[in-house]
């Protein structure tokens, strides 16, 4: 028990500040943005989609190419929604598989597909906005949905539930795209990785500072799309449809998040690490977009956890009581992982909330190596 006739010095008392500090402004932001949506989800379940709710008519908008088996597993759901007015149109963009025929296929089953063939050689960007594009183009009614043909619904009811958050004040309805289930770590990373994007982007929409969200679920209104002249701006860049297009178009009074589970659809997680790392280098490009107040919001948590820990590191190598470091960790540890339970309970994301401090010290190197790499590569 020597530990407790300790004396701090001056030093040692600073140190502790601004360890104290570090786990103040934390606890603020876990609260003030990720509390945002277990208290929104509650108020979202009063207010599910009534029965003779006036839903406006919807063209959902698939982006695909060389997907035959997705297509085949999963373009059913989308096509039988229960919903009074939709269409589905698939953008095929110049596929080598099966994936014009299967579409052959479904258009004799479905009279609400609507397919548009992309030539090859005629898609000359990188990425998904030219065949998005002309989705858009193409799309029949003023409210657009869009999803990837790697997604499957959570029912027969998802876009009953995304509509349902489209009136005359919100145009944009941002939506949540969780990864299946799998067994293995990178399968536990892409779950972290990927719940925690989106409470931040959806922590911060409801806190009314939206700048992006998941073009695998997301919708908004034809005419944001024309207003900034759609993906133009930024076409060079290979990402971009799903956070810059919403940073010059989103404000606080026209975004709403859908958090009822039966908005949310489920992406699949045939990937590799390469393609993820990868993923992950073109999102540098879009982040450099962001507002300064987005990235000041963004890049609060990573340096207040890298800053607690060198705090910590210090005061362990100048001899303070490593009882007293203990307790510091476990009060971090703990507030993280309730944080994380709740938000992830509220997402239908399971276990990876037990290890969101492990995570979160893996992703401080992961990031910053990327970020490193990335001031000696051309843009994508």
């Amino acid at each position: 028990m020597e530990f407790l006739q300790y004396r701090p010095t001056t030093l040692v008392w600073v140190l502790l500040g601004a360890l104290a500090l570090m786990l103040i402004i934390q606890t603020v932001y876990y609260f003030a943005v990720y509390g945002k949506l277990f208290f929104k989800r509650k108020k979202q379940n009063l207010t599910s989609p009534k029965q003779n709710e006036v839903l406006p008519p919807i063209s959902v908008i698939i982006a695909t190419k060389n997907e035959e088996y997705n297509l085949k597993e999963r373009l059913g759901f989308f096509l039988e929604q229960d919903y009074p007015e939709f269409e589905v149109i698939v953008v095929n963009d110049a596929s080598t598989d099966e994936t014009e025929y299967i579409l052959k296929a479904f258009s004799k089953l479905y009279t609400n597909l609507k397919v548009v063939n992309i030539v090859e050689n005629v898609n000359k960007f990188r990425g998904k906005k030219f065949p998005i594009s002309l989705g858009v183009k193409s799309a029949k009614y003023d409210h657009l949905i869009f999803s990837n043909a790697d997604c499957q619904t959570q029912g027969f009811e998802w876009l009953k539930y995304m509509a349902s958050h489209f009136d005359e004040e919100h145009q944009i309805v941002i939506g949540f795209s969780r990864f299946q289930k799998c067994k293995g770590f990178f399968n536990n990373i892409l779950q972290y990785d990927n719940a925690t994007t989106a409470m931040n982007f959806m922590g911060l929409a409801l806190s009314g500072k939206p700048y992006r969200g998941d073009g695998r679920n997301i919708a908004y209104h034809k005419d944001l799309f024309y207003k900034v002249g759609g993906f133009t701006k930024h076409y060079n860049i290979t990402l971009g449809e799903d956070d810059i297009f919403i940073k010059d178009t989103a404000t606080s009074k026209n975004t709403t998040v859908a958090l009822e589970p039966e908005s949310f659809v489920t992406t699949s997680t045939k990937r590799t690490f390469k393609d993820w790392k990868s993923e992950k280098k073109n999102r540098i490009q879009t982040y450099k977009q962001y507002k300064p107040a987005t990235k000041f919001f963004l890049s609060i948590l990573p340096w207040t956890t890298t800053l607690f820990y060198l705090f910590g590191a210090t005061l362990a190598l100048i001899s303070f009581p490593y009882q007293y470091l203990l307790i510091a960790l476990l009060l971090k540890f703990i507030l993280q992982i309730t944080i994380y339970f709740k938000t992830c309970r509220c997402l239908g994301i399971k276990r990876i909330f037990i290890f969101a401090p492990l995570f979160e010290i893996y992703f401080l190197f992961f990031n910053a190596r990327i970020r490193l790499v990335s001031l000696f590569t051309k843009k994508v």
